[in-house]
């Protein structure tokens, strides 16, 4: 669910920057995603970390602390000697939820 306190937070009253950050996230996050799911295919897990990393940055500016939680438990075990089944679990669950949120923030600027 969108945050409105951490969008106050980040944006104020700015309607037009927050605008702006969502149609960049909206346009750039469906990459980040699929260059994760393509880094765990491929067994790149550093690729896999980086881009956890960097959706985790661009996602907290809407307030889905769920997501970056995923995220950040992604990064880490990426990052770890962890199984490749628990990181395809993680990963999945991360893009089911990632579903909802990017749909949510796509309405705001449609």
């Amino acid at each position: 669910m969108i945050d409105q306190k951490t969008i106050s937070t980040y944006f104020g009253d700015d309607d037009s920057l927050l605008r702006k950050f969502v149609a960049v996230f909206v346009r750039e996050s469906p990459l980040l995603v699929n260059l994760m799911d393509e880094a765990l295919a491929s067994g790149d897990r550093n690729a896999l970390a980086l881009h956890a990393h960097t959706l985790k940055s661009q996602i907290k500016y809407f307030g889905y602390p769920e997501l970056v939680q995923q995220l950040q438990e992604i990064e880490h075990m990426a990052e770890q000697p962890v199984p490749t089944p628990l990181l395809h679990g993680l990963l999945s669950e991360f893009n089911r939820d990632f579903r909802g949120a990017y749909e949510a923030l796509s309405a705001i600027v449609l």
